[in-house]
């Protein structure tokens, strides 16, 4: 889901995204690093009982929006390593992927989400540590709502993905929280 936020921003987040294209590698690192413990740490004081609650029937809890920032940054990773190098990730490696990707919830305690959530957040980092030493700029991936990004603009994006979620994880907390009710 992309929210209404990022759609208006769009042009702002595109320059993000290139911005970080002509970056060196450690300092997209150090700038999703960033962003990915900014999220954290909005998201990790938050109770079960709290995270599975909704703004809305229809709208996603911080449990969603964890379980979604976990399985996009596993596919983000996938495309920053193989788009380097020149290459699709196999089908396999793209299942489920779309704006508004959800895995299925398993049912496992919120702490285990974010636990996996710090995984895959280290997942991605790794794969821009990994990065060659001319990586392969050419070679795009579309992204649904963005357009075709090479593997820097890939890792730019995950920064983009990581505030998106951040301004939409305060939302949550601010429309679930008791003084939003009382």
């Amino acid at each position: 889901m992309v929210s209404e936020d990022i759609t208006r921003r769009r042009e702002e987040y595109m320059q993000l995204m290139r911005d970080h294209g002509a970056m060196p590698p450690a300092r997209i690192t150090e700038s999703v690093r960033e962003s990915q413990a900014r999220l954290l740490a909005v998201l990790a004081p938050v109770p079960e009982e709290q995270a599975v609650r909704k703004p809305a029937p229809e709208e996603w809890g911080l449990r969603e929006l964890a379980l979604h920032a976990a399985f996009t940054e596993h596919l983000v990773a996938k495309l920053i390593h193989h788009t380097a190098r020149g290459e699709a990730p196999s089908a396999e490696d793209l299942r489920g992927a779309g704006i508004g990707m959800m895995p299925d919830d398993d049912g496992r305690p919120y702490a285990s989400v974010l636990d996996e959530l710090r995984e895959r957040n280290d997942e991605v980092v790794a794969a821009i540590a990994a990065l060659p030493d001319a990586p392969n700029l050419e070679f795009r991936l579309p992204h649904p709502f963005f357009g075709p990004l090479n593997c820097l603009e890939w890792a730019g994006f995950q920064r983009v993905h990581d505030t998106d979620h951040l301004q939409h994880a305060e939302k949550i907390i601010a429309a679930i929280s008791p003084r939003a009710h009382g």
